[in-house]
């Protein structure tokens, strides 16, 4: 193995691990402190948590509702997910390198099935990035940031595809290098871009429906500061 590929399945797999693991850890502990400090400050403190957790179950599994708005937009949103997800984690090779690492390891997927979902992934990759480009209301909010993670994402999924036929055009060692540096920037940009909703999203019905219990007084206070001290009572 090339020294620059050993260096950075190596070392520099440490360094981007430690640096998604810790970012993600503040993040949780930071919206969970956020949401422990609202709970304690409300008036009414009976929140419904087993509903709350029916629904979060319920929009981490989303296929009931891809069809309802922009269903295609919806699919490709889940196929990527979905790709990105498998084959970071269930491909025997990535498993082999964090048990190297790590020393932690489970089965993985068969590699017929991960090429399939990686083929997906890939082509849903590419109409969202084109839905930015092309549709105005998306193209408005879209941020470079939007356009380099959706490239970077890309990017991984078709180099470590395509490093794996046996029709491989381009030197194995020189694109599993290009494969691994894509990959280890989004280790360590996950923490600091919208890729974090891969640990607050199961958090976010939580701290919506903790929105709506207001503090004690609440209500009085915001006609106190809208209309001064002698503001109407509600």
């Amino acid at each position: 193995m090339p020294t620059w590929l050993a260096i950075a399945k190596g070392p520099l797999f440490y360094f981007a691990l430690a640096i998604l693991i810790l970012g993600l850890a503040r993040l949780i502990v930071l919206a969970l402190w956020g949401i422990a400090g609202a709970i304690r400050r409300a008036g009414d403190r009976r929140i419904p948590y087993a509903r709350v957790l029916k629904e979060t179950v319920a929009w981490l599994v989303p296929l009931p509702r891809l069809h309802r708005v922009q269903p295609v937009y919806s699919y490709a949103s889940f196929f990527l997910h979905l790709g990105v997800i498998l084959s970071g984690l269930a491909l025997q090779n990535h498993i082999d390198i964090l048990s190297a690492n790590v020393g932690l390891a489970w089965p993985g997927l068969p590699r017929l099935w991960l090429d399939g979902i990686t083929l997906a992934a890939m082509f849903a990759t590419v109409y969202l990035v084109l839905h930015r480009v092309y549709i105005h209301r998306a193209r408005v909010l879209s941020r470079p940031m939007d356009y380099l993670l959706l490239l970077l994402i890309l990017n991984l999924l078709v180099s470590g595809y395509v490093a794996g036929r046996s029709w491989n055009p381009v030197p194995y060692d020189g694109l599993m290098l290009f494969h691994v540096a894509n990959g280890l920037l989004l280790f360590v940009l996950t923490p600091f871009t919208k890729i974090a909703h891969c640990v607050l999203f199961p958090l976010v019905r939580l701290a919506s429906e903790v929105a709506w219990y207001f503090p004690r007084h609440g209500g009085s206070d915001v006609i106190k500061t809208l209309y001064g001290t002698e503001g109407r009572k509600i």
